[in-house]
């Protein structure tokens, strides 16, 4: 028992450093990108993200911001990690490519006609399409590897490739103004709205990953009960806690190296046991 948690603290004082590291950094990023848009003349609507790296007030605070963001994401991959969830090398290849596709885009400005950066702008285009195609494919490479709040990373997997894809069509929409139709479709999916929307449900998949982690490290509440698999077992009430949850483990026996499933009490008011 004693070893069981020993490893499951261990577990738990790992991931909590990498968790709060994601979340001082996602957090600072998004700080300062909400104080660019307060103090900055672009159109929330109209502009995208990128044109704040060519700002009247808050230079410097774009690049501060989508890097922070990817140094919070790459702290996050260790706290999966370190809590004990199975990641997979596509999971973190994924993380990679979304990580590095936004520090290239923060280092690589786009291209304006009144900002020409050619060579720069196909840099700064290009690695947005890598890390905006690569954050729902995170949530679908981790959903084979939990069980517990699987509905819950499903829901936001979808959400962030509705949010792409929304994203996917306004942002060609724009390149045909002149086209009756299209302008008007064009109208009612504004490019700033539809991005701002991918990148906020991104977020909230990334703090819903980081929730996972945080769960998955707490399995070091339970404690070790030694039982034969198909045997009841005899124990107090204080050595179970009906509310933890454990992400990437499912239900066995002790001498299997996992957790054993509660089947039911059996109360017995002369003795100081339960029974399983």
């Amino acid at each position: 028992m004693g070893k069981a948690r020993q490893t499951s603290g261990t577990a738990a004082a790992r991931t909590k450093p990498w968790l709060i590291a994601a979340g001082a950094a996602i957090g600072w990023g998004i700080l300062t990108m909400t104080v660019l848009h307060l103090i900055s003349s672009h159109n929330p609507v109209l502009d995208t993200l990128s044109s704040y790296a060519y700002t009247d007030r808050g230079t410097g605070m774009f690049e501060a911001s989508v890097l922070s963001l990817a140094v919070g994401s790459f702290c996050l991959l260790g706290a999966l990690y370190a809590s004990g969830i199975t990641v997979s090398r596509t999971t973190t290849t994924l993380f990679s490519t979304w990580s590095l596709g936004l520090a290239t885009a923060a280092v690589f400005p786009a291209s304006y006609a009144s900002y020409p950066r050619p060579v720069s702008g196909e840099i700064h285009q290009y690695s947005c399409l890598v890390a905006f195609l690569s954050m729902p494919a995170i949530g679908f490479s981790l959903l084979d590897k939990i069980s517990a709040d699987r509905a819950k990373l499903v829901r936001l997997t979808r959400y962030s490739l509705g949010g792409l894809i929304l994203f996917g069509a306004s942002y060609l929409l724009s390149n045909f103004p002149g086209t009756p139709v299209i302008s008007q479709l064009h109208a009612a999916l504004p490019v700033g709205v539809t991005q701002r929307l991918a990148l906020g449900v991104n977020l909230a998949l990334l703090f819903g990953l980081m929730l996972l982690a945080s769960r998955a490290s707490s399995v070091n509440r339970l404690q070790a009960v030694a039982v034969k698999a198909g045997q009841p077992a005899r124990v107090h009430e204080n050595d179970l806690l009906v509310d933890a949850e454990v992400a990437s483990f499912g239900p066995a026996d002790q001498r299997g190296g996992r957790l054993a499933v509660v089947n039911r009490f059996e109360y017995n008011t002369f003795r100081s046991s339960e029974k399983l």
